[in-house]
């Protein structure tokens, strides 16, 4: 007897527990992909708002860059008959931008001929010494710009621009980007380009700080993971302004490392990216990046032809999803365990009355008629069932 009742109770709990098998595994796929979401969410605004961040540190300082050059456009187009004042100008605006190496303004063909054929009055900051800033007229023998590209884009389109970037000609070595602006004169013509050289290096600088207090301020399981990301400028064309590998700045492109990733589409992004369009904010593509499944944010740097990247790896992020989903599923899982114990042992002590009543009919079967029914604190089927036994007892006995 007990064989079987322990073999039904067992039945009843062993039905139980598929049904919770099943539920566990339609409920495992809902946590791993809602928990992985939320995760992917929260940690990709994370590392998104904190480029942000450093996307306005970046926009205010070439503001400065901006507001210290175009505060001088009024004197220099005033002063346009008096060439002797200009260096002294380009002199002033080296010392009122702190992120400003050199200013130089170059003159269209022969706009002073007693100056020569070309006239750039120049000045540049020591290097060594930063508040110490020279100048100097630099003409004919020095250099020829009337064909640079950076010239005639500014003059062509009567507009300030940003220079694609190069190396300062001081050193041949400095990563430098130029804002240039045309100078008119009394009439309206462009005469003149204005261009004022900011370096890089105070861009790689800042940044690497953002990437090391982002990945330092991270939570402790994302740091174990090593969840790092990289942040990087770069111009509308790709060309690194900023990379933690100096190798990299303005000899690498960005989208020549960008690869496809479960069906993303590299060139719309690059498309987009090029075109200077915001990110959906919603996009999550993943995309390999030196080999490395990422997300890619990026925005653009205003009044610049600059984008501001930010490169996470998907990897860390994937796991810390799938550890907090395995540990609301394990809760959930010791809780279901727990009921089928108590279901378990609720069917037991539910039977163990059917089995005394069992052992009664038994004997009652062997002719034993006056055998005592046990009390059955029951008022449902089983204790309908011990009445009928004892009717049936009492019948038997007549």
């Amino acid at each position: 007897m007990d064989k079987k009742r322990d073999f039904f109770a067992k039945r009843i709990t062993l039905r139980i527990l598929l049904w919770v098998v099943f539920l566990c595994l339609g409920l495992s796929y809902l946590l791993f992909r809602l928990e992985g979401n939320a995760i992917r969410e929260f940690y990709s605004e994370i590392y998104r708002n904190k480029m942000m961040v450093t996307n306005e540190y970046t926009r205010r300082v070439i503001s400065d860059v901006y507001v210290a050059v175009t505060n001088n456009i009024y004197y220099l187009e005033h002063t346009l008959d008096n060439p002797e004042l200009h260096k002294n100008t380009m002199e002033r605006i080296v010392k009122s931008g702190t992120r400003i190496r050199s200013c130089g303004i170059c003159f269209v063909e022969n706009y002073y001929p007693q100056k020569g054929r070309l006239f750039c009055p120049f000045a540049w900051r020591n290097v060594a010494h930063p508040d110490v800033v020279y100048s100097q007229d630099v003409g004919d023998a020095d250099q020829n710009y009337l064909y640079d590209d950076w010239f005639l884009d500014v003059v062509k389109s009567d507009s300030a621009r940003w220079s694609d970037p190069f190396y300062a000609g001081y050193d041949k070595k400095t990563p430098t980007s130029a804002y240039n602006l045309p100078i008119h004169d009394a009439e309206g013509r462009v005469v003149a380009v204005l261009g004022a050289d900011v370096s890089l290096d105070w861009l790689t600088a800042k940044l690497s700080e953002a990437d090391s207090t982002v990945n330092k301020s991270s939570m402790m399981m994302a740091s174990k993971f090593k969840m790092k990301s990289s942040n990087y400028i770069i111009n509308y064309d790709g060309t690194f302004l900023t990379h933690p590998d100096e190798s990299n700045i303005i000899k690498g492109n960005f989208f020549r490392l960008l690869k496809s990733s479960d069906g993303s589409d590299v060139d719309a992004l690059a498309s987009r990216m090029r075109a200077g369009l915001e990110q959906d904010a919603k996009s999550r593509d993943r995309f390999l990046v030196n080999g490395e499944e990422c997300y890619v944010f990026y925005m653009p740097v205003k009044y610049t032809k600059w984008l501001m990247v930010s490169v996470i790896p998907c990897h860390p992020i994937d796991i810390l999803g799938y550890l907090n989903a395995g540990g609301l599923l394990l809760i959930f899982l010791l809780v279901l365990l727990v009921l089928v114990v108590v279901v378990y042992y609720s069917l037991k002590n539910a039977i163990e009355p059917l089995n005394r009543l069992t052992q009664v009919t038994d004997e009652i079967a062997k002719g034993h008629y006056d055998t005592p029914l046990p009390e059955v604190r029951h008022n449902d089927e089983i204790g309908r069932l011990r009445d009928a036994i004892g009717e049936m007892q009492y019948t038997l006995s007549l």
